[in-house]
């Protein structure tokens, strides 16, 4: 089976307020890493969660 592989830092940069997207939790530090750098950087608010039943991490934008 192949796993289709999102790019985290055009995602995040694409998002809007209030939307969310999806990654599995292998990508967790750099999902956080991306979300935090881009969020410094544009001065943008994302929250991270981690879903380890789903085994996934979720990035939320707030502004």
């Amino acid at each position: 089976m192949t796993e289709i592989v999102q790019k985290i830092r055009p995602l995040l940069l694409s998002m809007n307020v209030g939307e969310s997207v999806v990654f599995p939790i292998s990508r967790l530090k750099s999902v956080r890493t991306q979300a935090s750098e881009l969020g410094a950087i544009y001065e943008r608010k994302y929250v991270t969660k981690m879903n380890r039943d789903d085994r996934t991490v979720e990035v939320f934008r707030k502004n």
